[in-house]
């Protein structure tokens, strides 16, 4: 990292805090020199060594930043395991599936939660036609209630693949079922809602997706190049969908060996730092530096720097699903 963008990242860290304390000091020199009895020379003397010693102080500021600029990876790790203990690794041990790693593709995935219970979710599993079925979700809110409610989501994605062949039809047939729930349990809050992206994927593979789901990347092996690819279809909801009643909303590519896609949930980019400023195009930055022979390594690395980012906090949960053709 050059000056540059060192003084970009500094500025960013720091926020409004140290300018408006610089501000203040500059404010209060010059109206006790203006209302002082010193002589001209004094007053000019005095300015000097006020700003000087302000510059000093945000020298200093600067170069106490530069050293910690990279935090130690037993500091980042440790970070990390705090963020984990409170209880996304129970979720991850006990409910969200084991990697995939045969003949045909890698799948991996990891989250954070912003509480015990996230409102995040992922899930991927086979059909009885061997068709892989990946899932990744984001329930609105934080808490158990969204936990539940992405949990529902979860467990009906896990029934349904077994029985029907098409994304989008999988999910009506849950839009469905979350009507029919509610009619049957009218205390179920009619807000809920989740974004939702569900991947049907062959051996050879040939990937259709429907969902509405911020947009996922598509790294091309053969050009060594990162696609936006946008998502289309419904919400998982049984109200967000209302002008969207006669979508289907599903497409389809064809993934050739080493491509990678890169799914994940709006918490990634969406955390912010001390600043105010989101974590935000970083991501796409760090999905095209980073080396993509090993998956896990990458979603460790992506969350160091999430975490470097925030200074060890997060806002939201956040999740990262990646799917390699072999």
């Amino acid at each position: 990292m050059n000056l540059k963008e060192q003084i970009i990242s500094y500025s960013q860290r720091i926020g409004w805090i140290l300018p408006s304390i610089n501000l203040l000091f500059l404010i209060l020199i010059i109206g006790f020199l203006q209302i002082s009895s010193f002589q001209l020379r004094e007053r000019i003397i005095l300015y000097l060594v006020s700003i000087t010693l302000l510059y000093l102080i945000n020298y200093i500021s600067f170069i106490l930043f530069l050293t910690k600029k990279v935090l130690p990876s037993e500091e980042v790790r440790g970070k990390m395991m705090k963020r984990f203990r409170k209880g996304d690794d129970r979720m991850q041990s006990y409910l969200f599936p084991l990697a995939i790693d045969d003949d045909h593709y890698e799948i991996y995935g990891r989250t954070i939660t912003y509480n015990p219970i996230g409102g995040d979710f992922y899930n991927f599993l086979t059909d009885p036609q061997e068709n892989y079925w990946i899932g990744i979700g984001d329930s609105v809110g934080h808490g158990y209630l969204a936990g539940l409610f992405s949990m529902m989501i979860f467990q009906r994605m896990s029934i349904l693949v077994q029985k029907i062949s098409e994304p989008f039809e999988i999910i009506e047939k849950i839009n469905r079922d979350l009507e029919t729930r509610m009619e049957g349990f009218p205390a179920i809050n009619p807000s809920l809602y989740a974004t939702f992206l569900l991947i049907k994927a062959d051996k050879e593979g040939n990937i259709r997706h429907s969902g509405l789901h911020p947009s996922f990347v598509l790294y091309k092996n053969q050009t060594n190049e990162n696609q936006i690819v946008e998502t289309d279809g419904k919400f998982i909801s049984t109200t967000m969908n209302a002008g969207l009643k006669s979508i289907q909303g599903q497409n389809e590519f064809q993934m050739k060996s080493g491509d990678i896609i890169f799914c994940f949930t709006d918490g990634l980019y969406e955390q912010k730092n001390r600043g105010n400023l989101y974590f935000g195009e970083s991501l796409f930055r760090f999905l095209e530096e980073v080396p993509k022979n090993n998956l896990k390594k990458i979603a460790d690395g992506l969350f160091a720097e999430i975490l470097i980012h925030t200074g060890g906090r997060i806002q939201d949960d956040m999740t990262i699903l990646m799917i390699r053709k072999k």
